[in-house]
Formats: structure tokens, C-alpha cells, sequence
């Protein structure tokens, strides 16, 4: 009776922790495969990232020597990127698109969107990096943060007539 006893608890601890494991190793995988994707398209692009970010299903990227930034959505089917010449950008805001919900007396807000916006010297379209996305991913994990952190970064290097070096 304790052998079957015995049996019977080594399948069930089995059938609660076998999934369990099985969760934690895919994504580990999916995480190692993001990161080299998103590697590979560095190096198509000539760059070498000296800053990588990853969250969800983006990916964000510095590159010190050509002062570019990479960003990958991976959520999108054919999975763009967009690359940005911080020399070339005049200004870099975050936006934050909240909803405004009330209940009863209470008033509260979701946040919806968090973007990165860019405006350049060369007069080009404003370029948008989607950070955040409520329809993508409903869970939020430090994205504020995560902007104001790049925000901080993009505005230490970018465009700057003062250190503009006459030839």
C-alpha cells in the first residue's frame, strides 16, 4: 500500500510540475529566439547595438558608434523595424494616450498607448516608436519607466547645433 501511495503522489507532483517546467523552457526559447532575430537585423543594417532592451514582444536597441536607435515589433506580421539617426532628431516627446472611464463618482484612467515621437532637423515625417499598445499586450510592466529612461538617452544624443564641429 505505501508503493502505490508513493506512485500515486510522484504523478500527481508529475502532473502539476512537468507543466509548469515545460512553460518556464518555451519561454526562454521564444525569448532567445526574439533576441537573435532582432540581432540579425542589426547586423543587416551595419549596426552594433551597445544598449538592448527587450519586453514583450519589442525589442529596443543603441547603437554608440553610428548614434542610431533600432526598434523591432515583433507583434507586427511581417515584424518591422524602425531606425532613427539621433543626429538628425530635433525633439523626442513621449506621448501617453489614456481612456477616461467613470464609475458612479470615482473617475479613473487606462493608459492605452505609450509612443516615443520624433521630429526632425532634415524636415522629414515625424517617426512614432510604439512602446506600449493596450490592443498588443493588456499587461503593463514599467513602460513609463522604460520611455523616460530612452527619453533621457535620446536626449543626450541627439542633434545639437552647439556641438555642431565647422570643417
Amino acid at each position: 500500500m505505501d508503493i502505490s501511495l508513493n506512485v500515486v503522489m510522484l504523478v500527481v507532483v508529475l502532473i502539476v510540475i512537468v507543466p509548469f517546467a515545460w512553460f518556464i523552457m518555451a519561454e526562454r526559447s521564444a525569448v532567445s529566439k526574439k533576441k537573435k532575430a532582432f540581432q540579425k537585423i542589426a547586423q543587416a543594417q551595419n549596426l552594433n547595438l551597445s544598449q538592448v532592451e527587450y519586453w514583450n514582444n519589442h525589442c529596443l536597441g543603441y547603437d554608440a558608434q553610428e548614434n542610431t536607435l533600432l526598434h523591432n515589433n515583433l507583434n507586427t506580421p511581417d515584424s518591422e523595424f524602425e531606425k532613427v539617426e539621433l543626429d538628425d532628431v530635433r525633439k523626442c516627446v513621449i506621448n501617453k494616450i489614456n481612456k477616461d472611464y467613470k464609475n458612479g463618482d470615482k473617475h479613473y484612467s487606462e493608459m492605452m498607448r505609450l509612443e516615443l515621437e520624433f521630429t526632425f532637423v532634415s524636415n522629414r515625417p515625424p517617426v512614432t516608436i510604439t512602446l506600449y499598445n493596450n490592443d498588443d499586450n493588456f499587461s503593463q510592466n514599467q513602460e513609463v519607466a522604460r520611455a523616460e529612461k530612452w527619453l533621457a538617452l535620446i536626449n543626450k544624443h541627439k542633434y545639437n547645433k552647439n556641438n555642431v564641429v565647422a570643417a
